[in-house]
């Protein structure tokens, strides 16, 4: 008979592991059940929050569109007032050095006061190539910054086009997190 003692306790210490088990699982529940209301009671707060990001955004993108409405009016303005103005003055200045080439050709170099004269000419045609110089280097100047002003433009685009996916995407903090299986859990 001691065969049945034996068996008698292995049976309890059983019951008595199952019985833990079904505790601690029992407990773990309760914990999961808490944190699911948790989390459920924050939820309004968070979708309040995306729809204050999503109208931030939105307000974003409006104002990116105002400036670049702006930029692209100043760009046209500036066009329109100065770079015919500019072209205009290289026209004179260089009818003026075709006049005075002209003037030299036909004045003869012969005589003294001739020289005088072309002397002269010569300080005005170093002048006016010194004045045709600064105006192309204005030129390129003003070239120089309507690209700037157009890379500008560009990257407002570019950076509105960035805020418009990210607005698509949730964010990571507000993802639920992974409910264990109760059968994956340890006893």
């Amino acid at each position: 008979m001691p065969v049945i003692p034996g068996l008698i306790r292995r049976a309890a210490v059983e019951a008595e592991r199952q019985l833990r088990g079904g505790a601690g699982l029992l407990a773990g529940l309760g914990r999961d059940l808490e944190r699911s209301a948790r989390l459920g009671r924050l939820l309004p707060s968070y979708i309040e929050r995306m729809a204050v990001l999503e109208q931030t955004v939105r307000d974003q993108d409006a104002e990116l569109r105002a400036v670049r409405t702006e930029l692209d009016s100043l760009v046209a303005q500036l066009n329109d007032r100065l770079l015919p103005r500019i072209d205009e003055r290289m026209d004179d200045t260089e009818r003026d050095l075709a006049a005075v080439a002209t003037s030299l050709i036909s004045t003869g170099r012969d005589t003294a006061a001739h020289r005088t004269r072309l002397e002269t000419a010569e300080r005005r045609i170093t002048d006016l190539r010194t004045k045709i110089a600064q105006v192309e280097q204005r030129t390129g100047s003003w070239r120089d910054l309507q690209a700037g002003m157009a890379r500008l433009g560009d990257d407002l685009d570019a950076m509105r086009a960035r805020m418009s996916l990210r607005s698509a995407e949730p964010p990571a903090d507000a993802a639920p997190a992974p409910v264990q299986n109760i059968t994956d859990r340890p006893a």
